[in-house]
């Protein structure tokens, strides 16, 4: 069987929830609608447009896909000028990389998003991103992690997936990965993880390669 590395991107390899939550707020406050820190904090991990659409329901003017692009561009250039790696992760993709293990990007964010920590990551530790704008159904839905796998050549069964939201947990799970959870956001994972870890840099690499075969 082929195995594969399937990172998600915020609260795994990257600390840019707080940038969401604060280019939201910005957005908020300069159209006038309320936008609390606890609706910023339900947004983790949900797909673009529940919350586009919660904005809308509040009052803000624009179009759903105008407040997702809005939002998504002004993080995107934030994590341009200085990506905030959570810890172990640029090791472990450097390691990845110079290894030539399979290994993909899987988000909910946007490919702008994704692009700026493509081009910031090892060279050869990513070798595409899948995105809201590659699939029909974002997470929780199976479909962004089975493309991923798919686009890999790799059998889902011999594939470890590194979340740290309730929406990716289920769709890498529903996708048959082996679930490696994070608990960068929540205390534990929401379905049942074959590892848990703080941070990327708890995990040993000599375990997670024989893990992947």
């Amino acid at each position: 069987m082929t195995g594969a590395l399937l990172f998600d991107m915020d609260g795994t390899l990257i600390d840019s929830e707080p940038m969401w939550h604060e280019e939201m707020r910005a957005l908020a406050r300069q159209h006038r609608i309320v936008w609390t820190a606890e609706d910023a904090h339900w947004t983790t991990g949900r797909p673009m447009a529940e919350w586009a659409a919660r904005m809308r329901e509040r009052g803000m003017a624009l179009d759903g896909e105008t407040i997702i692009a809005t939002v998504a561009q002004a993080v995107a250039e934030r994590v341009r000028e200085d990506v905030p790696w959570l810890p172990g992760s640029l090791a472990l993709l450097e390691r990845v990389g110079a290894d030539g293990i399979p290994a993909a990007l899987v988000t909910n964010a946007s490919r702008a998003n994704a692009r700026a920590l493509l081009d910031s990551a090892p060279a050869g530790a990513l070798r595409f991103a899948i995105t809201r704008d590659d699939v029909q159904r974002d997470k929780p839905d199976p479909e962004p992690y089975a493309t991923a796998m798919h686009r890999l050549g790799a059998d889902a069964s011999a594939c470890i997936a590194f979340e740290d939201s309730g929406p990716g947990a289920r769709s890498a799970t529903a996708a048959g990965a082996q679930l490696w959870f994070l608990t960068t956001q929540l205390i534990e994972s929401p379905v049942p993880a074959a590892r848990t870890f703080g941070t990327l840099a708890d995990v040993d690499h000599g375990e997670l390669f024989a893990a992947l075969g």
